[in-house]
């Protein structure tokens, strides 16, 4: 019987990862009853990514912590055996926040460290992290304030964002950055030393310059290009501060960028180690395996444009899949490559809920409906295939 995998990802603002691979995989049922279909909703360490794996089975416990403003949060993460998963997204998510309340020179990753702290106290060595999907741009001063760093001016005093005494101390934000003469590690508790973290990214980028946080992904959680301006300072500011601290430069190193710079603050600080999202997570669910076991990959994400083959969840299938000779369609809300860079990428066939409704407000309002009549008719074709 024939073999069709089907990895995808959310199709962010409508459907969730699984919702996605669940409606593609009927639709194929429905079309060819003898057909074997596998499900794997996944991401590639940016916001969804513990949704997405949830359903494998693992414990998931909710923890106390506060949003990119400040405010209570109820935060899950996932037990992976003796691993412990943690979304950024979850704490200090661009979701949290009203489209008003959207400026990463106010917003802070104390909440993220408020998780991370509470997991070590746990007991918890073995810890993952996915950075993708945050509001904020303060190069993880926030999340080190919840652990314990302090940074101080050249007064000598100790940086506080704020004036309001609701707000824990420590709790930077973007806006801080700038004033940062001076690191302070006395206060980090032993239990946070000699954590194995390892870090999802859903992003390759370097910290600073046009590639980097601020400059990219600035703009998407609310900065002015006055306040792009503004942070990048800051960020570039601070990365020398780091630099001459720990007499070793981060700025490079692919995904220092993501969420904001916090992967430049996790290598420097907790010595993480920076991976690909999509690799750590077929890694542990040994997707590669079911990829080569597959006739046919249907893969997808709600838009398909460059950042897509730029070590997203489809770059990764691509490059598995394409190593194993196996045929790739994709299936989304959205696609902006060219006919051409979909035949360099290595895809046979893309279907898109966009070709069928150019409103996206209409696109988003309907996925589902769309969603199923694009599904079927890539089920219609892939019958009609005389090798198939």
């Amino acid at each position: 019987m024939t073999k069709v995998l089907i990895v995808v990802d959310k199709f962010k603002g409508s459907l969730t990862a699984r919702e996605v691979a669940s409606i593609i995989a009927t639709q194929f049922k429905k079309q060819i009853p003898d057909i074997i279909t596998c499900e794997l909703p996944l991401a590639d360490g940016g916001d969804g990514t513990l949704d997405a794996v949830s359903h494998f089975g693992h414990q998931t416990f909710q923890i106390e912590s506060i949003d990119p403003l400040g405010r209570a949060i109820q935060v899950p993460v996932l037990r992976i055996g003796d691993r412990v998963l943690c979304e950024m997204a979850k704490s200090t998510g661009l979701w949290s926040l009203a489209y008003e309340d959207r400026n990463p020179r106010h917003t802070s990753s104390y909440g993220f460290g408020v998780v991370i702290d509470k997991v070590a106290k746990m007991g918890f060595k073995n810890i993952l992290l996915g950075i993708g999907g945050s509001a904020t741009n303060d190069v993880g001063t926030g999340m080190l304030g919840a652990l314990g760093y302090r940074f101080i001016d050249k007064e000598g005093n100790f940086i506080a964002a704020h004036s309001n005494d609701s707000l824990p101390f420590g709790f930077m934000t973007g806006s801080c950055l700038e004033r940062i003469e001076t690191i302070d590690p006395s206060g980090v508790p032993d239990y946070l030393k000699g954590l194995n973290i390892e870090v999802a990214c859903d992003v390759n980028n370097p910290l600073t310059g046009i590639y980097g946080a601020s400059h990219v992904y600035g703009p998407q959680k609310g900065a002015s290009p006055k306040d792009v301006e503004f942070l990048e300072r800051g960020v570039v500011h601070f990365a020398t501060v780091c630099n001459n601290f720990f007499e070793k430069d981060f700025t490079e190193l692919p995904g220092a960028g993501a969420a904001g710079g916090m992967g430049f603050a996790l290598a420097a600080f907790l010595n993480a180690q920076l991976l690909s999202g999509w690799r750590v997570l077929f890694d542990f669910l040994d997707v590669d395996n079911q990829i080569e076991d597959a006739a046919l990959i249907i893969t997808g994400e709600g838009r398909v444009d460059g950042q897509s083959l730029s070590g997203k969840l489809l770059d990764g299938v691509l490059d598995v899949a394409n190593r194993h000779g196996k045929r790739v369609w994709v299936i989304c809300g959205d696609n902006l490559l060219t006919n051409r860079e979909l035949e360099i990428a290595g895809i046979e066939k893309l279907y898109s809920i966009s070709q069928l409704q150019p409103s996206k407000a209409k696109a988003i309002a309907n996925a589902k409906h769309y969603l199923e009549i694009i599904s079927t008719e890539a089920a219609t074709f892939f019958y009609s295939t005389p090798s198939n």
